[in-house]
């Protein structure tokens, strides 16, 4: 009798183990999916960047954000071609 008792503690453990793992991808997609939707697109290179942590210049008072500060200067040395680039697509 104990030894059935063991037997089922021990697949109870292991099935809440594997439920608790298989939950746990969700959610860091989730996190991951929340995060990805508050990043926006570098004009220049086309990364995605978060806009919290960013350089960012304005222009025709539009933000555009980069993912350096080169990256920056380089969009303020001819805004209109990289600002033209983001709003066609």
């Amino acid at each position: 009798m104990k030894y059935k008792k063991r037997m089922l503690l021990f697949f109870s453990a292991a099935v809440m183990a594997g439920g608790l793992a298989a939950i746990a991808p969700s959610v860091s997609l989730a996190n991951q999916k929340k995060t990805e939707a508050r990043q926006v697109k570098d004009p220049v290179c086309s990364m995605m960047v978060d806009p919290k942590t960013a350089e960012k210049a304005v222009y025709k008072g539009k933000s555009y954000y980069f993912c350096s500060r080169e990256e920056k200067e380089q969009f303020e040395k001819s805004p209109e071609k990289y600002a033209g680039q983001v709003e066609k697509k």
